[in-house]
């Protein structure tokens, strides 16, 4: 198991596409960032040209992991994840890769924990960044959240998607495919579900995978939406590796 985590380090580390998309993901949380605190500046300012005054209010938690879990940057750094195997297939090194480690087993986690440690770091990152420019900017309000819980709750979330992303992957062999199918998934098809099917299936915005996702990292209803977002994440994964570890490469 050593010799294929290096191997996958050696692999993600020499790609430059790796540390663009890195370091993409923590500017673009950054600028997150600065967009929250300035919209939250005009709040507090007020518009007295407006008949209504702004009402905008966060705290510096709820900056920090509203930037650095934006949809936008969970794609960025879901698509470190499809790399894993999308790089491979891609360029049809999957077999030297599989004539130098045989186990499929070993080769599957390697490929997942180094894609996922980096997105860490990514994400711890994006974090401390985002969090620079929120206290900078002196516009959150003060909050008495749980800070470790809904950090972790974020990072659980962020973590779970790129494992979707690295699953389906695996599953079509197509990188795109792999980045695209989750974006469209929460960005498109879970929103026009929930509105236009949820007056006659009350339950299904809580079975939907990005959503109970969200409400996870979010805080709502933790228990369940954990459960549904954990169910979703592990079956994506165990699908992806049953076919990797059956099918021809």
């Amino acid at each position: 198991m050593i010799g294929a985590l290096r191997y996958e380090w050696r692999r993600i580390s020499s790609i430059r596409a790796t540390w663009v998309l890195v370091a993409a993901a923590v500017v673009l949380s950054a600028g997150f960032a600065l967009l929250y605190s300035t919209l939250l500046g005009v709040a507090l300012g007020g518009d007295q040209s407006a008949s209504q005054p702004v009402e905008l209010s966060m705290t510096l938690v709820q900056g920090i992991t509203q930037s650095a879990a934006n949809l936008l940057v969970l794609v960025i750094l879901s698509t470190i994840a499809a790399q894993a195997f999308g790089q491979d297939y891609r360029h049809g090194t999957i077999r030297v890769t599989l004539t130098e480690f045989p186990d499929r087993t070993v080769v599957f986690f390697s490929k997942l924990i180094t894609a996922l440690a980096v997105i860490t770091v990514a994400f711890i990152l994006s974090m401390v960044l985002a969090g620079i420019i929120l206290s900078a900017g002196g516009n959150v309000a003060s909050g008495n959240e749980d800070a470790l819980g809904s950090i972790s709750r974020t990072w659980l979330y962020v973590l779970g998607f790129c494992v979707i992303a690295f699953a389906l992957t695996a599953i079509t062999r197509i990188l795109a495919l792999g980045v695209v199918i989750p974006l469209v998934i929460a960005a498109v098809l879970e929103p026009l579900a929930s509105s236009l099917l949820s007056s006659y299936v009350q339950w299904l915005p809580d079975a939907l995978p990005f959503a109970a996702g969200s409400s996870f990292a979010g805080g709502s209803d933790v228990t369940r939406s954990g459960l549904v977002f954990a169910a979703w994440t592990l079956g994506t994964a165990a699908v992806s590796y049953v076919m990797f570890t059956r099918r021809d490469a």
